[in-house]
């Protein structure tokens, strides 16, 4: 079998750290490496770190005596990798059981495969770790650009690339993460993957986020302006450097901008009926240096192009006529 190497970056998760860890171990590969980067911590993490490398010499940790950021202990991972195939795990989530193997015998089978992705799921609220229970065979396997152009043109973004398992030598060339993406690193690094051959996406979960109020993605997804910047600024990225050699690139990026326009004016417009005046016209001048067009017209084809979208705009015009009818 392959073999593995899964890098844990880790700040102040001393408590969900052991956890993380046991779900690499049950996963079955014999090859696997962990390496868990210590970004610092002021809790006892790294005393749990140290702890769980002398109960098996599959661990190493390495320990920062200061905080470099977590782009730092990513890169610092990148650069360790040696196995066959490689994976950031940060410690506050968890191997779904079986997954990773599934991962490896997609990766051993098709060599076009540049990374694999796993199956959208909740956070995981509680400690119990869930059962791989959908169906062990399910996958897909997708061009790495019409990946790109279908997360483009239908403004879904939602690629579960917290934790991807990646071929150690797609990684190599692609390189480092971006400083200039603070946030949805992950997704960036996703498209550039992409770029380099297919993308096979589970039927299950590879991982799952753990539900806890220190996630620093938590306060992001709380800010519709915020969330939209973020994605702005992965684009800018992407199409500014890997993006830029794809196939019709100015158009897609021209109508990825559209996308994030519209979903300003819709966010903006559930703001105003909330009171949200403030913030709505934020929302409205995002949207309006994006594309101005999309400001002058409601942009309709947004609502049925994303999902959930015409559920949500219906429930926010019943509780205003509602709220007018008082």
């Amino acid at each position: 079998m392959a073999s593995v190497d899964i890098v844990i970056p880790c700040f102040n998760y001393a408590h969900f750290l052991p956890q993380c860890v046991q779900s690499v171990l049950i996963q079955g590969i014999e090859d696997v490496r962990i390496v868990i980067i210590d970004n610092a911590s002021t809790d006892n993490s790294v005393e749990v770190a140290h702890r769980l490398a002398a109960s098996d010499d599959r661990i190493e940790v390495i320990c920062h005596q200061a905080n470099l950021g977590s782009h730092a202990s990513f890169n610092e991972g990148v650069d360790l990798a040696r196995a066959d195939y490689f994976m950031i795990l940060c410690a506050d989530d968890l191997l779904v059981p079986g997954a990773l193997c599934l991962g490896v015998a997609l990766l051993d089978r098709f060599q076009e495969v540049s990374f694999v992705l796993g199956k959208h799921s909740a956070p995981l609220a509680g400690n119990d770790i869930p059962a791989l229970v959908a169906n062990a065979d399910g996958w897909t396997l997708t061009d790495g650009d019409r990946l790109i152009e279908m997360c483009c043109r239908k403004m879904k973004f939602n690629l579960t690339a917290h934790a991807m398992l990646v071929r150690t030598s797609m990684q190599k060339a692609v390189g480092h993460y971006r400083p200039t993406v603070p946030l949805l690193d992950d997704l960036e690094m996703a498209l550039r993957l992409a770029r380099r051959g297919s993308v096979a996406e589970l039927s299950v979960p590879l991982a799952i986020i753990r539900e806890h109020t220190t996630n620093i993605s938590q306060v992001m997804w709380q800010d519709a302006l915020r969330r939209l910047q973020e994605y702005e600024t992965v684009l800018d990225s992407f199409f500014a450097h890997e993006g830029s050699t794809m196939p019709n690139s100015p158009r897609l990026y021209r109508t990825v901008r559209r996308h994030l326009a519209a979903a300003a004016y819709w966010s903006a417009i559930s703001h105003l009926m909330r009171g949200k005046r403030t913030a709505g016209m934020d929302l409205f001048k995002f949207g309006r240096r994006l594309d101005p067009a999309s400001m002058l017209l409601p942009p309709i084809g947004h609502l049925f192009r994303t999902d959930g979208s015409l559920k949500r705009a219906k429930r926010f015009i019943l509780e205003a006529l509602g709220g007018a009818r008082q």
